[in-house]
């Protein structure tokens, strides 16, 4: 089941074998095979979180860093004896997606910061 429900989720990401580009329909896909409850695909969670990061899981385009951190935690700390390379990428986009997350929020946190007046 998830093998097959990640695989079309790729061919609507990449828009092969005729099928059309649907960003939104592939991410549903991941999301559920990855969150399977008896056997979560780790491929899957690593590509809904690139998905996530890229804004390509909603509508409007916008990037869900916190949702794409979970995802990939879930990648990193799931078991993985078929899959032992993803846990390694899914470390790597973690540890850069992370960085620039909190990078974000620490020069948004000084933004705000600077904007406001004593009285």
């Amino acid at each position: 089941f998830f093998e097959s429900t990640y695989n079309l989720g790729l061919m609507l990401v990449y828009g092969r074998d005729g099928l059309p580009k649907d960003y939104l329909k592939a991410a549903e896909l991941f999301k559920r095979a990855a969150t399977d409850t008896y056997q979560p695909h780790v491929p899957s969670m690593r590509y809904l979180a690139i998905m996530l990061a890229n804004g390509y899981a909603n509508s409007q385009g916008i990037p869900d860093y916190a949702a794409a951190i979970y995802y990939y935690e879930m990648c990193i700390n799931a078991k993985l004896e078929h899959f032992p390379n993803v846990r390694d990428l899914c470390i790597n986009e973690h540890r850069s997606l992370s960085d620039a997350y909190n990078y974000a929020k620490e020069k948004n946190a000084q933004i705000r910061g600077k904007g406001r007046r004593k009285l």
